[in-house]
Parts: structure tokens; sequence; C-alpha cells
């Protein structure tokens, strides 16, 4: 090779290699952590000029609101919660403005975003499920009550809207003869209480088996709540076993199977809209349904006294009287289960066994039909003052004895410190 060519060749190639030579993954690396920087710069400016900007203030919303000025309040609030979406007081003025213009909906889905922190809370809640209760939206009303019912070490709830939403929960309850979800609100109530008021809670758990809203009374409330919200399967649970009690047998039908088409792991409906077949002798339909049980209905009794229902169609006794016995196992203070099983433990021959639970069935109807007398002797003598401390003892005594043959214990427990002067 000659100088000239080598000359040439040293000056086509450079002193140094390029960046893509030298290191293409260290360039990459460098732009991107410029990139990211640059971004978290401006996010940090942003956020600064977010929080620090002049926002409408709830004193300005308050006095427009005083002034009947409702939807120039409700502009500002807003505006101010686009900054602020947590602000307890201007969550709880645009409710104000809200209900002022007559929209009560809107109101109580406001109120329901109150944070829990807030000194407002309580009252929020309660105010919302008054609110949605107002326009028939009765399972978001139960839903705002609970959160003031359920006990919480950390956020206790004041004992005023803690009572007044036990209240109004039963109100509700009693609507929808849901008595399985007001029992452990009674006995929350009564657990927070003292005194007279606490006797009145014990009370409340008796009054259900003396009188309930007629089922003829309720089918009005039940469709409005459905109408406001077709969703609410408790309501058209309700609405279903309604209609069933009143004759109406395709409107409760229709009722049943909507709740189970919407939810078919809805165990309850299940449950009810085979008592309703089971009690009008619908034999094909009943099996058929009961075919198809939810996931949780094996923890339920009355899976196994429908199974043991269906045995005894195909008289296979013997499945009759296991299905009874874990019926038993799983509730056992159901007169119907022992009387069942007392036929059928007759189809076995086992005479003395089926003898033994006739009387158990028999101890715990007498219970039932007496606790009308022992509840208004007791009524009779707290609204006298009392009586005399021997009279009101024995009449707790007795309501004791009845919750007990009842497999009411813990009632029976409660009656029983009365009758002790506890």
């Amino acid at each position: 090779m000659t100088q000239a060519t080598m000359a040439e060749t040293h000056e086509e190639t450079p002193n140094h290699s390029r960046p893509s030579q030298r290191n293409p993954g260290a360039w990459l690396r460098w732009l991107a952590a410029s990139t990211s920087l640059a971004g978290l710069v401006a996010f940090n400016v942003w956020w600064y000029l977010h929080d620090t900007r002049e926002v409408p203030r709830v004193e300005t919303a308050a006095r427009l609101l005083g002034q009947g000025e409702y939807r120039a309040a409700e502009q500002l609030l807003r505006e101010r919660l686009r900054a602020r979406p947590r602000d307890a007081v201007a969550l709880v003025t645009l409710a104000r403005t809200l209900a002022g213009q007559g929209d009560l909906l809107a109101c109580a889905q406001t109120l329901i975003k109150v944070p829990e922190w807030s000194s407002q809370y309580s009252e929020a809640m309660f105010r919302a499920g008054q609110s949605f209760f107002q326009v028939d939206h009765a399972r978001e009303a139960e839903t705002a009550w609970l959160k003031l019912v359920h006990h919480d070490p950390l956020h206790p709830t004041p004992p005023e809207y803690f009572l007044d939403a036990s209240q109004e929960l039963l109100k509700l309850y009693a609507i929808e003869d849901d008595w399985e979800d007001a029992f452990p609100v009674i006995w929350s109530a009564y657990d927070r209480t003292t005194g007279g008021e606490q006797t009145g809670w014990l009370m409340s758990r008796l009054r259900p088996e003396l009188e309930r809203v007629a089922h003829v009374e309720a089918i009005p409330h039940l469709m409005r709540y459905l109408e406001a919200d077709p969703s609410d399967a408790n309501a058209r649970r309700a609405l279903g076993r309604a209609y069933a009690a009143t004759g109406r047998r395709a409107e409760a039908d229709a009722q049943f199977r909507e709740c189970l088409k919407r939810s078919p792991e809805d165990a309850r409906a299940w449950r009810d809209y085979l008592t309703m077949l089971s009690e009008q002798g619908e034999l094909d339909r009943f099996l058929e349904v009961l075919g198809h049980p939810p996931r949780s209905a094996d923890e339920m009794a009355e899976t196994w006294f429908f199974r043991a229902t269906a045995a005894e169609k195909q008289q296979d006794w013997a499945k009759a009287r296991h299905d009874l016995e874990k019926a038993i196992e799983l509730h056992p203070y159901t007169p119907k289960y022992y009387y069942r099983l007392a036929s059928v433990e007759d189809r076995l021959g086992e005479r003395a066994k089926a003898t033994e639970h006739r009387a158990r069935t028999k101890r715990m109807n007498d219970a039932r039909s007496e606790i009308a007398g022992a509840y208004a002797t007791f009524l009779e003598l707290e609204r006298a003052g009392g009586g005399k401390p021997a009279e009101r003892s024995a009449a707790a005594k007795r309501l004791a004895q009845i919750c007990e043959t009842m497999g009411w214990g813990r009632a029976a427990q409660a009656w029983s410190r009365i009758a002790v002067g506890g």
C-alpha cells in the first residue's frame, strides 16, 4: 500500500467511535432519564399550581344557600370539590343545596361520599339513609344506616345516630318481613343501651312473633322500592313472598324467577321460592329448582328439609330421616322438623323416637302460643311503672322459660337477668 493510500485511509477513519458504535444502551438510558426528570418537574409544578390555586370558599356558597341561590351555591361547591373532592364540609353543604332544589337522590348520593374520618360522618350517613328512603331507594338507605349500626371502635357512632339508625332499619325490615337481618340490629342496640331502653330493645325481639306488617299493606311499598331500584334483591324477594301469601301465585313466581335470573347464588331467594312451590304442591317445579342449589345451600337447615321432602315423595324413608336430622343439627329449634321426623320414624317402625319428637314439637308449639299472654303481662306491668318487684320478676321469668324452650338462648338469658333484678 502506498503512503498516499494509507493517508486517505487514515483520514476516512475517525479517531473516535460514534455513539451508536460506542454504547447505544447508555444513550437511550440518558434520554429516558432526562425525559422522566422533565416529566417529574412538570408534574410537581402542575400539582403545586393545582394545590395552591384559589378555590371557592364554602362560606361564600353557604351565604348564597341562605339567600336561596341554590344554583349559584351548587356551582361554587362543585368547583371547590373538583379541587378537593373529600372536603366534608363542602360535600354536606352541596347536599343541602341539592335537597333545597328537591333532588333528594342526588343529596343522598353526595352525603354518602363524606369521608369516615370527618366529624360530620355520622349525621351524613343518617341523613343519606333518610333521603334515600324518601325516594324509595331502600337498599341504599339500608347500606347507609348499617354503616352507623356496625360498631367500629376507631370511629364510634354517637348514641343518638346509632339508635335512630337502628329504629329506621327495623321499620324497613318490618316492611320487607326480613327478621334475619333485623335481629342482629336489635341485639346490637341492646348491647349499647341500659335500663329501660335496654328492656325496650329486648321486648322488640319478641314483637315480630306477635305482630307483623300485613302483606297486603307491604306490597305497595315493595313495588315502589323495585320501581326506584330494580337491583334491590331484598325488596324483590319480599315482594315474591307477599304475593305468595296473598294468593297471587303467578306474580310471586315471576318475582322469584327474576331473583334467581339476576343472582343464581341468592340462597334466600332460592329457599323462599322452594317454600312457595312446596306449599302450593307444585312438585315438578319444586324438584327442578331443588336440583339447582346455590353453592351455600348446604349451610341452610331449610335446604335439608326440602331434600327430606323430596325423599318422602320417593318413599326413601332412610334418606328423609338423614336429611331431617341434618336440618335439626343446623337449626335444632324448628318444630316442623321434629314433626316431620316423627312421621318418618313411624314409617321406619321407630315408635319411641317418633313419640319423643312429637312431644318436643308440642312443647315448642305450646311455648309459642304462650308468648302473647306472657308479653302482654310484662308490658302491662312496665306501663304501670313496673308493678311489684315480685310480679315483674315472675313475668320476666315466664318469658325466659318460653325463650329457652324456643331456643332463643340470648333472649332467655336477658329475661333471666331481669327476673333476678338485673
